[in-house]
Parts: C-alpha cells; sequence; structure tokens
C-alpha cells in the first residue's frame, strides 16, 4: 500500500499517523502521561491499566490490509524492543522481526475500543483511571486502539468470523490478562483465540479528554490523539 509508512516512532496507514515509542510497554486500555508530546519522539509513559473486565463486550476487530513489507526498512521496523506476533500453533507466540514479517507474510489487525464505549467506560466504570486523567491534565491519555501482529491463518479467522455474521469478545485469562477470541458466524464452527500482553503491540491509539464537567468528575467529550510530527 502506498499509504503505508512504518518508522521507530510511528506507524502511517491511510491517513492515520499511529504511535509506535514505548509500544513494547503498551496493552489496550493503559493509562499513562504523552511524553514529547509534540515532538516526533511523542509515546506513552504508562501508568496504569483499566481492569480487563471492563473492557468485555467493548472491544471491536478491525482488519487491516497487507502490508508491503519489502518496501519498509528493516532499521525502521525492528525496534530496540523484542516485539512478539502471534501464531496459530505451538506456544501461540513467537519473536517478530522484519525478515520473519517477510518471509511468513505476516498481518496486521486492529482492536479498538470505539469512543463512545471508551466514555462510557471511564465514565461508569473505569474511576481510576477517570480520577488519574482528571489528575494528570493535558498530558493524560488512555490507550484506545492498538495494531498486533498475526499469522495469515490467524489474521483470516478474525476477518472471517466478523465478516460471516459472528463476533470478537473480550474474556479474562486466569492471570487476569485480556483474551480476545473470534466466534466464527454463517454456520462455521470453531473460535480462535488470542491474549492480548505487553510485547504484544506493535503501534497504538490514544485518546484524551477534551471537556469534563464541572467538577472534573465526568467526561463530556473525548478527542482523538494521533501522532503529530516525524
Amino acid at each position: 500500500m502506498s499509504d503505508v509508512k512504518i518508522t521507530k516512532n510511528f506507524f502511517v496507514y491511510g491517513t492515520v499517523r499511529y504511535f509506535r515509542g514505548g509500544a513494547e510497554n503498551i496493552v489496550l486500555a493503559a493509562c499513562g502521561e504523552k511524553e514529547d508530546p509534540i515532538g516526533p519522539k511523542a509515546s506513552l509513559t504508562v501508568y496504569n491499566t483499566i481492569p480487563r473486565e471492563h473492557l468485555k463486550g467493548r472491544v471491536r476487530h478491525i482488519r487491516v490490509n497487507e502490508i508491503d513489507w519489502n518496501s519498509q526498512s528493516k532499521g525502521e521496523v525492528e525496534t530496540a524492543a523484542q516485539l512478539t506476533y502471534f501464531t496459530a500453533s505451538g506456544s501461540g507466540t513467537a519473536s517478530f522481526s522484519y525478515e520473519k514479517a517477510k518471509s511468513a507474510r505476516l498481518r496486521l489487525t486492529k482492536f479498538v475500543i470505539d469512543e463512545g464505549d471508551l466514555k462510557a467506560m471511564l465514565n461508569k466504570d473505569a474511576h481510576a483511571a477517570r480520577k488519574f486523567l482528571a489528575d494528570t491534565g493535558k498530558d493524560g491519555r488512555v490507550v484506545s486502539g492498538v495494531f498486533v501482529v498475526l499469522d495469515g491463518k490467524l489474521e483470516e479467522s478474525f476477518s472471517t468470523a466478523v465478516s460471516s455474521g459472528g463476533s470478537v469478545s473480550a474474556s479474562l485469562t486466569k492471570a487476569a490478562e485480556l483474551q480476545l477470541t473470534a466466534n466464527h458466524g454463517g454456520g462455521k464452527s470453531g473460535s480462535t483465540t488470542i491474549v492480548l500482553a505487553k510485547r504484544s503491540t506493535f503501534a497504538y491509539v490514544q485518546h484524551k479528554v477534551k471537556k469534563w464537567n464541572k467538577d472534573k468528575t465526568q467526561i463530556e467529550e473525548l478527542e482523538l490523539d494521533t501522532h503529530g510530527l516525524g
């Protein structure tokens, strides 16, 4: 795709520039403070993570067009921190590399919490996260979307589940990590599951609070925050 660019600090997909700085520490619904907010190395320093049980019913899958890894630079695709990708067999994850991305034709996929669901979660359930955002001020952020890397078979399973009338559901593992399951529809049986944990995030996007109520106890409006400079 001509509208794709990958660097160590950001990932351009379509018209949006996503963050990559510190991605190894990022999980969906992490809260923190934005560092170097208007600079090229803008990233999120994580303070805490919204309890995973609050994400149930609020996570949506978005298919990403196949990336032409050959058109990207190895020095930009790979970061100092070792990331992982999801596999359809074995341990479930493996070490990600530029060479592996090319040889195995690895795919990116996106999981998001829509703005309305994010606002409802922060106002009704995630009280500690909401207080953190209120106390932190203009640099407070919450991660509303993550890109992760999957092998082709897994990616196809998630995309087919949604297109065939199935769904993607969120649940918890025994270790209280976020587990996402593609439930197949259209008369197709079976399901596919991955566990979102640290080191599995390739890129991410954030939201910030645009407007509070008078005493900053409820969020009235959120605003998407994307990587601004390159």
